[in-house]
């Protein structure tokens, strides 16, 4: 299996898209620490991974607590390397002011959402980083929604988040690639809730196993010479396609596992 040894942390575990790529990393041989702020729900996805043969450990993490982040990796570092960290963590899109038009958005949902979802992204990146110096190695992946790139009207803070997490992530790879540490982005229409566009080549939604396979691949050795990239799992979407700027959201809703 190509993760067969490899020990990696998925932040945020407890979203719908953070369980299937736990589970996805699992059965391609990692070790996965899932965690998450609903303790029950990492617990429960834990206990799935085992019992269909992987290895899981569980544990309540807040990804924006700088605190709980640095313990909570220190804690896994303490038994051995850490070779790769994901953050899925995404919000509602009511949360962000999806289907408001700018004029009409409440600046703090925006700056709200930016801290939030950077904050916590930037926070597990940085931290993993200082854990993988010594060692000189490691994979650092972050995750968004294509809105960083598509300019889809009435999407609230979406796009500024995803388009920041990018740069971040750039940025990252440059400062850390000399010191082995890879860094990466995935940009996908699947998020954490049940709302994908479908707007695309494919002419159908992506699945989180879809989304969940790119991130193995990135956190996998045949990827030792991809970082600072940005790897689109979209199905080729269009981006502002003729129906969306017509109001007319092409989107599926998805009974997620």
């Amino acid at each position: 299996m190509m993760l067969s040894g490899k020990r990696v942390l998925v932040f945020a575990a407890d979203e719908r898209l953070g369980g299937s790529v736990a589970r996805h990393l699992a059965r391609n041989g990692a070790a996965v620490w899932v965690s998450g702020r609903d303790e029950d729900a990492v617990q429960t996805l834990a206990e799935k991974i085992r019992a269909d043969g992987g290895e899981a450990t569980a544990a309540s993490v807040d990804p924006g607590d700088r605190d709980e982040v640095r313990g909570h990796l220190a804690e896994v570092a303490a038994t051995g390397p850490i070779d790769t960290v994901v953050n899925v963590l995404c919000l509602a899109g009511t949360a962000v002011g999806d289907g408001v038009p700018y004029h009409d958005l409440d600046p703090a949902a925006l700056t709200g959402a930016l801290g939030h979802v950077v904050g916590a992204q930037f926070l597990t990146g940085a931290e993993a980083a200082r854990v993988m110096l010594p060692a000189r190695r490691g994979s650092i992946i972050t995750v968004a929604t294509t809105d960083g790139r598509s300019g889809r009207p009435h999407t609230g803070a979406l796009g500024a988040i995803a388009g920041a997490l990018e740069a971040l992530t750039r940025s990252m790879a440059s400062e850390y690639g000399s010191s082995g540490i890879r860094v990466n982005h995935v940009r996908t229409s699947h998020s954490s809730g049940p709302r994908m566009y479908a707007d695309n080549a494919l002419g159908r939604a992506v699945t989180a196993d879809e989304v969940a396979a790119a991130i193995t691949w990135l956190a996998c050795d045949e990827a030792a010479g991809v970082t600072g990239q940005v790897l689109e799992v979209s199905g080729g979407e269009h981006g502002t396609t003729d129906s969306v700027a017509r109001g007319r959201d092409h989107h599926v809703e998805l009974d997620l596992p």
